[in-house]
Formats: C-alpha cells, sequence, structure tokens
C-alpha cells in the first residue's frame, strides 16, 4: 500500500524502473476509445466531456493509482444504460476489453462512494456485444461515513490492486493511502480476465495523473 506520493518520479537505476515505484502515464500512453483527454504543459490529464474511457498501451499492471481533483460537472452529461446520471471517475483494472474487466469507480453525484464491480461477458468484445450486461456489483463502500468527499475540490489518490497468487485472487482499494476495502475476489468471477490499467469518467469535469506500480509479476 502507498502511504505517500511526494515524488511522482519514479526511481531509474541503469534504465530499469524499480520495483514498487509508481510509474506516469503520460497522454501518449493512452488509448482513448471513448471522450477526449488532453494533457497540460505541466502534465497532467484533463477530462471535460460527459463521457471518457481509455486503457494505456503499455505493459499488464496490478497495482494503480489515480490523483484527482473533481473540478465540477461537465457542460454536458450522458445517463448510464440505467438512465442514471453519476458523476463519477475511477480506474480499468485487468481491461481486456470494455466487456470484461473490473471498475474501481469514485462516485461523487448523486451518492458519493467508491463503487467496485466486475463486468464479466465471456466472448464479447465490444461494447455492442455486451452494454451494461454482466456487472457483479462486489461492494459499494459509503465515503460520508469516513468522512471524505471529493466535492470540496481538493485532489485525492484513489489506489487498487488486484494480486493472483496461485490461483487465487485478492483486491484492495485504497483512499489517499488509507485502506478502505480488502478482500479475496472469487476466481470464477475474475479468472481469466487480464488486461491493461485504464481510466474512466463520467459526467465530470477532472484533472489528474495515472499512475502504475512495478512489481515482479508486471509484464512490459
Amino acid at each position: 500500500m502507498i502511504k505517500t506520493l511526494l515524488l511522482f518520479i519514479p526511481l531509474i537505476i541503469q534504465g530499469t524502473v524499480v520495483s514498487g515505484e509508481p510509474i506516469d502515464t503520460p497522454r501518449s500512453d493512452l488509448r482513448v476509445s471513448l471522450g477526449t483527454i488532453s494533457q497540460t504543459k505541466s502534465g497532467y490529464l484533463t477530462v471535460v466531456g460527459p463521457k471518457e474511457r481509455a486503457v494505456r498501451t503499455l505493459g499488464l499492471h496490478s497495482k494503480a493509482l489515480l490523483q484527482f481533483r473533481y473540478r465540477g460537472p461537465s457542460e454536458k452529461t450522458a445517463p448510464l444504460d440505467s438512465g442514471a446520471v453519476i458523476q463519477q471517475i475511477g480506474l480499468k483494472m485487468r481491461a481486456m476489453n470494455t466487456c470484461n474487466l473490473l471498475y474501481i469507480m469514485w462516485r461523487i453525484k448523486p451518492t458519493e462512494e467508491i463503487y467496485i464491480a466486475i463486468k464479466r461477458n465471456p466472448g464479447k468484445l465490444t461494447y455492442e456485444d455486451c452494454h451494461a450486461n454482466g456487472y457483479i456489483v462486489l461492494d459499494r463502500i459509503p465515503l460520508k461515513p469516513l468522512g471524505i468527499t471529493a466535492a470540496t475540490q481538493k485532489t485525492h489518490r484513489l489506489g487498487a490492486s488486484v494480486t493472483e497468487t496461485a490461483g487465487r485472487y485478492a483486491g484492495e482499494v485504497t483512499i489517499d493511502g488509507r485502506r478502505i476495502w480488502s478482500r479475496n475476489i472469487d476466481a470464477k468471477l475474475i479468472s481469466g480476465i487480464n488486461g491493461p490499467v485504464g481510466i474512466r469518467s463520467d459526467n465530470g469535469s477532472f484533472i489528474f495523473k495515472l499512475f502504475v506500480i512495478e512489481t515482479e509479476s508486471s509484464s512490459k
């Protein structure tokens, strides 16, 4: 678990990134499948549209960190397939494709919570194949009882990890270095789903950085 991120520059020795150090994701390392993601001169990424989806183009990482600041609602809104209008930003983990992945979403409005769900649709590849089918909600964590909110437009860090050991899967979620969720994940739900880390946002304006954490099992 990452307790602090005072430095965002990964430690490099003779061209090798040291295990455990956060690696920043520039815009050039993202493949955007929906919406627009821009990069500021200082290297921060921004989204202002109603829907943005992207994944990293390189590497398979089991740990990721999203540092973000909520700047308010987007000018245009787009409801989810359920019809709900939700302002949210979060991590796509093990993003095999749009039909098979794990979401760790920070929902800001209408109810502030961390929404953790697997989307599993074996054999499906595109949104046209699966739409909003296959969601399995693992947990919803209300943030008000924890005294945490992004609505004040302060910077927060949402961390997530999914690790596999001998066929057993474990997930963890942190906010600002504080662990708020830790649980084993049924292998039947997540086995066979693997891919890069990514980003998703809906109906909000955000400025952010996406980091991945190198581990010994990371695939480059």
